[in-house]
């Protein structure tokens, strides 16, 4: 049964802090441990953003050898919640982390977006103008179909720690959009139209994109009839090349194998040269690897006011759309990729 439409701009602040049925204290050492993976740099710059006082005990100020845990666990109990959404554009937890966060309450959420809702996802491109009858290429249906269903799927991980079943959506086309009519959680309606918003207002895209199989079928779905000729041409030359080599002399191959043979000792023998006078060197490069930053999650790109206003928008608290950014916004950046120009819009629709 579909809940009542929500607008956006109901603030569910008392429902917010919710938990989960069984829930259990949190142990503080998992928000605690999360902290100290952090650099002290990123530290001071959360306690700056959170406007949080720095008066945290030494072991958060990474002095693991005279810190008292008991002192940092009351430390992370008075200011976690606050420090949370600025804590997760820097670290994405496990999911076993994320559900000790969602069942303590740390990282709330509104219990009434596991409901059903009904929802439109459409999506806009100057590919789409079908014709007069308001037809469309299956290719472009395939794509599109492909770019939500990986939305979906990625949203779904990322709700897994607070409850949340996926459904996927029905299909309805239109002229020169193609429209899904979708019943699924809240959580995921909410998720898509939090991703419409944020994946424009990005600073820097990350480095990771989606997945090279999502770019590639999408790809290879728009672009069918360029690589049906190119395997007709591919097909043709191969099939050239194995009758030369058929009419070629036997002797003449033999002559070839042992100049390739000879070739490749060669190779090997400067190689192994190379490897006695270098020595070290792969160690070194296992070092200089060991130095570079770890890659920052996706939200770390995009601006938190407007993740917080657009998690506000869709009934999500702003560490909840931080989680859901993080672990989403890499398949928007591949879709879009593979499909630059699309436009993504979500529209909530009320019960009649």
């Amino acid at each position: 049964m579909l809940l009542r439409h929500i607008d956006a701009d109901i603030i569910v602040d008392e429902k917010l802090g919710a938990k989960m049925p069984g829930d259990a204290a949190m142990p503080s050492e998992v928000l605690r441990e999360l902290i100290l993976k952090l650099t002290e740099s990123d530290r001071l710059e959360i306690l700056r953003e959170a406007e949080i006082g720095d008066d945290r005990p030494s072991l958060l100020r990474g002095d693991t050898e005279q810190g008292l845990p008991e002192e940092a666990d009351s430390w992370v109990t008075l200011n976690g919640a606050k420090m949370l959404p600025h804590l997760l554009r820097r670290i994405d937890p496990s999911d076993e982390e994320l559900l000790q966060l969602v069942q303590s309450g740390v990282l709330p959420f509104d219990r009434s977006l596991l409901e059903p809702r009904e929802f439109l996802v459409r999506f806009n491109h100057l590919a789409m103008l079908g014709s007069l009858d308001g037809g469309l290429p299956l290719s472009v249906v395939a794509a599109t179909s492909l770019a939500l269903t990986e939305l979906v799927t990625s949203l779904s991980a990322a709700n897994r720690s607070f409850g949340a079943d996926a459904v996927m959506p029905t299909v309805r086309v239109a002229s020169g959009s193609v429209d899904f009519l979708a019943t699924g959680p809240g959580l995921l309606v909410g998720g898509l139209g939090l991703l419409a918003a944020c994946g424009v207002g990005v600073i820097s895209a990350p480095v990771t994109a989606g997945t090279a199989v999502l770019t590639g079928a999408i790809d290879l779905t728009l672009n069918w009839q360029k690589r049906s000729s190119e395997k007709g041409r591919n097909d043709a030359e191969r099939a050239k090349a194995d009758a030369e080599r058929g009419r070629a002399d036997a002797d003449r191959s033999r002559a070839d194998a042992k100049k390739i043979e000879a070739e490749t000792v060669g190779l090997e023998l400067e190689n192994e040269m190379k490897r006695v006078r270098l020595g070290n060197l792969p160690v070194q490069a296992e070092a200089h690897r060991a130095e570079k930053l770890e890659t920052r999650p996706a939200s770390f790109f995009v601006p938190l006011k407007l993740i917080e206003r657009s998690s506000q928008e869709n009934g999500l608290a702003a560490a909840h759309g931080v989680h859901q950014i993080n672990r989403a916004l890499p398949s928007l950046f591949g879709i879009l990729r593979a499909m630059p120009g699309l436009v993504i819009t979500v529209e909530r629709i009320a019960r009649q």
